[in-house]
């Protein structure tokens, strides 16, 4: 295979990296909240300008951390390990990396930005043990082989070192490591190889993994689950926008009056006269004229955009598989037992398909870790696999019963530890502490009556 110049592949990737840098803020920003008003016609801004700008009714992050939330690491097996309490080995590097938090900011960037990354190497403390990092897609990105998108040709880190005030580059090579710098000060701006740290790439294979959300055949690179909420987040918006602005004016109900003399021009100065007949709370309206007549405008009716803001989220509901009951909070009555399950297995099985892929991404990182760490038994098992929580969601009852009633036909006590939902770990203490249990002792036996 021809050598790879690192110098051609950060100057592709860097200029990759830059061009998407605006739509992941895109996502970033619909996910926190950042919206900017849309659909708003050219009359809408000039009678109110930026008053709405950054209003937001915010779904995009109930839609993101409804699938999140349910994507929960539990333990790794591989080939020789207990398969229902998982392997210690690599359960110690998940702890010892951190991973129990960064595994969840791992999986809500990927949903919301379509991609985030694992960066896998030698712990900088010279102890030679592994460290697994999550990267978001903001700072990293690959090159994948066009002829087998599995292969990864490059991989690219990029962030700034606020304490030396420069901005820091990893290119990674199946054979190379190489970094490089620069001073965002300086006349030039440009990157610099730096020969300290670049060195020949001992794990010969890119340790930089992505973590693609929705990847398809063409885009190996993943999707933003907000690509469809953003145009029905705006709609709902500028509907929420036109309801404020309803009921502002309808705080005050315009008042209207007949049979009373219309001021005109005040001759001297060119100003509109007035006759005493300003509508404002503490004024009252009176007049002498006996044919004067006054009322009030009818109330602004807004149950007409609460059923189109509500009908919005049905459908943003329906789209996303997002169980009503996420978005429509108090206008109803809560699932419970077969209808709650009911109206999540769209997403329970949306998440289950988002585990498919995630979960490449973890065992690849796992097995690289054990590369880095000498283990080449555990680092070659391409049989390793993640233990993931049960998305599903199951009342204790509901789920007590079902291990009652399996455990008469056979099933393995630990197996229905696993069933129940106990993770790797406390099924090993259960087991333990079972063990260490004193036996019941015997009952005693009485000779069968004599006839």
């Amino acid at each position: 295979m021809a050598t790879i110049d690192s110098n051609v592949v950060q100057q592709r990737l860097s200029a990759a990296l830059a061009k998407r840098q605006q739509t992941l803020a895109h996502y970033d920003d619909y996910y926190g909240g950042k919206h900017h008003l849309a659909f708003a016609t050219s009359k809408f801004r000039e009678a109110f300008g930026t008053l709405f700008r950054e209003f937001a009714d915010n779904w995009c992050g109930i839609v993101v951390d409804a699938s999140a939330e349910r994507m929960q690491v539990e333990g790794f097996r591989f080939t020789g390990s207990d398969p229902e309490r998982g392997d210690e080995k690599a359960w110690s590097i998940w702890q010892r990396c951190g991973l129990d938090a960064q595994s969840d900011m791992a999986h809500v960037e990927s949903i919301k930005l379509g991609t985030s990354y694992l960066d896998v190497g030698p712990d900088p403390d010279g102890s030679g043990r592994a460290l697994i990092q999550v990267v978001p897609a903001q700072q990293a990105i690959v090159l994948l082989d066009p002829a087998q998108p599995s292969r990864r040709l490059a991989g690219m880190r990029m962030w700034v070192d606020d304490d030396a005030q420069m901005e820091r580059c990893i290119v990674y090579t199946p054979s190379d490591v190489v970094w490089y710098e620069r001073d965002p000060n300086a006349t030039s701006a440009a990157w610099v190889r730096d020969s300290d740290g670049s060195g020949v790439n001992r794990l010969g294979v890119v340790p930089l993994i992505p973590m693609p959300n929705n990847p398809g055949l063409l885009d190996r690179q993943g999707r933003s689950d907000l690509a469809n909420v953003i145009p029905m987040q705006d709609a709902v918006n500028k509907l929420v926008a036109d309801m404020m602005v309803a009921s502002e004016f309808a705080a005050f109900r315009q008042r209207w009056a007949t049979g009373i003399e219309v001021p005109g021009i005040d001759p001297e100065t060119g100003q509109k006269m007035t006759n005493g007949f300003i509508a404002a709370v503490d004024r009252v309206w009176a007049s002498e004229n006996d044919a004067a007549q006054f009322g009030t405008f009818d109330v602004s009716e807004l149950n007409n955009y609460v059923t189109a803001i509500e009908n919005l989220i049905q459908h943003l509901a329906a789209q996303t598989r997002t169980p009503p009951h996420y978005l429509t909070a108090g206008m109803g009555q809560w699932p419970s037992g077969e209808s709650l399950k009911a109206s999540e297995t769209g997403l329970v099985s949306k998440v289950r398909r988002k585990m498919r892929v995630v979960g490449e991404a973890w065992e690849q990182a796992i097995r690289l870790a054990f590369q880095v760490e000498g283990d080449g038994e555990r680092a070659s098992d391409v049989g390793c696999e993640v233990i993931w929580r049960n998305p599903e969601t199951r009342s204790q009852a509901e789920t007590v019963d079902a291990a009652t009633k399996l455990s008469t036909i056979g099933v393995p006590e630990v197996a229905l530890w696993e069933y129940i939902g106990a993770t790797p770990q406390q099924i090993a203490r259960w087991s333990q502490l079972k063990s260490e249990q004193p036996a019941p002792p015997e009952r005693p036996t009485f000779p069968p009556p004599q006839p």
